[in-house]
């Protein structure tokens, strides 16, 4: 019987190396990586930075070119270079994707997910050692064709490359990449910044913030059932836009806006527009029983942070409320001064960062206690320079594809 199996076993690693012999090592460097996790005890992530990432790619880029110029004839390097250790290497690949997809990127109660890393997918060591395996497939492959150059083969070679410079830029790029947030306040400098372990960095420029502007939607009328507290349905509708002189109707009450006042404060029995910091929407409402024609006015406020709200009480069983005006935008308008003296003037708005000396500058939050009278905005700075690769590895993917495409029309006109 043991003779039988370590014939099996010759034949089974017997040259050249299939998808059994290619899944085999796969799922042994994944192993690996496990055990890594496991064992190395460490809160911090293996991650490269400047000057040190561009050195190693360097490094490895030699080394695939060293490793198929004169030892291609080895039965490791040739098996690299044959679709079984690719298709391997890249389905194993996505499975650990599956798994990022699939198990929250953070910590969690579970110990046996964070001891195995699967928490922190993109830098655990089993993701990293198969994206390796796959990285030296890849490379070498390019290489033979770039060695062995035809130009049937140059939408293959843009293909691979590509590929390789977008995966390779986006894995050394992590340790390069900064992304730092900052709380600037009306009318004071601010230059020092925060990154996600609460560490204070300076930064080489400070933001002024001139004026921090919100635009709302006017607030909303909803009826409130007395007795749970909650937003009665109205045929399937519940919230009603509050606009001067609209009549909505609830159950078998007509509910119509006499006036409307976007800022307003209460002076005895009635509302008047203001522009005091605090001062919130208010409207007048006349309520009609449908019943009786009995007929009630009053004033109802949503409140702010400054003064309660206010809702009227049209029956035992329901009252008519008022809700918090939504956000329709809000933007900074900043002041960037430099060490040189410069001031640079914009207006950050959400999903509209402001570039500048290889930051993206977002608008990212404020003070929300405060809604509109927030004197506070919050900003996020992003700085990846190893992105621009990443680009170019996808535009000549793309390259690739068109290149393909045109040369298999060519093809077929020509047949």
């Amino acid at each position: 019987m043991s003779e039988n199996h370590l014939n099996i076993q010759r034949k089974l690693w017997e040259n050249p190396w299939g998808y059994v012999e290619s899944f085999f090592i796969g799922f042994g460097l994944i192993v690996t990586g496990f055990f890594l996790e496991v064992f190395t005890a460490s809160n911090n992530t293996f991650t490269l930075t400047y000057p040190y990432n561009v050195v190693f790619l360097a490094a490895y880029v030699l080394l695939l070119f060293v490793l198929y110029k004169w030892f291609s004839s080895t039965q490791l390097i040739r098996w690299f270079t044959k679709v079984p250790a690719s298709i391997s290497s890249i389905s194993l690949v996505t499975v650990m994707v599956m798994i990022m997809g699939i198990i929250p990127q953070v910590t969690s109660q579970n110990n046996l997910i964070n001891n195995l890393g699967l928490n922190h997918i993109t830098s655990n060591w089993a993701f990293l050692l198969i994206l390796f395996q796959f990285l030296t497939c890849l490379g070498l492959i390019s290489i033979k064709r770039i060695l062995q150059f035809k130009w049937a083969n140059f939408g293959f070679i843009l293909n691979h490359v590509g590929l390789f410079i977008a995966l390779i830029s986006g894995i050394l790029g992590t340790g390069d990449l900064q992304r730092l947030s900052i709380n600037v306040y009306e009318n004071k400098p601010s230059w020092i910044a925060t990154d996600a372990q609460k560490n204070e960095i300076e930064l080489p420029f400070a933001f002024y913030l001139k004026d921090f502007l919100i635009d709302e939607y006017h607030p909303k009328l909803a009826l409130i059932d007395n007795k749970t507290g909650s937003i009665a349905h109205n045929d399937g509708k519940n919230l009603y836009l509050v606009e001067k002189g609209e009549t909505y109707y609830f159950n078998n009450f007509e509910v119509k806006i006499d006036d409307f006042l976007p800022n307003a404060m209460r002076f005895g029995m009635r509302y008047e527009a203001v522009n005091e910091i605090g001062s919130p929407p208010a409207a007048k409402i006349s309520v009609k029983n449908m019943a009786t024609n009995a007929v009630q006015t009053a004033w109802i406020s949503s409140g702010s942070f400054r003064y309660p709200y206010e809702s009227f009480k049209i029956s035992e069983d329901y009252s008519v409320v008022m809700t918090i005006p939504e956000v329709q935008k809000f933007s900074s308008d900043i002041d960037i001064l430099t060490q040189e003296g410069e001031r640079i003037s914009t207006v950050l708005e959400v999903n509209k960062p402001f570039k500048y000396k290889g930051w993206k500058i977002y608008q990212l939050s404020y003070d929300d206690k405060m809604g509109k009278w927030s004197d506070l905005s919050v900003l996020e700075l992003v700085k990846d320079p190893w992105l621009p690769f990443v680009y170019i590895g996808i535009f000549m993917m793309i390259a690739g594809a068109f290149y393909m495409f045109w040369m298999g029309n060519k093809i077929t006109k020509n047949q």
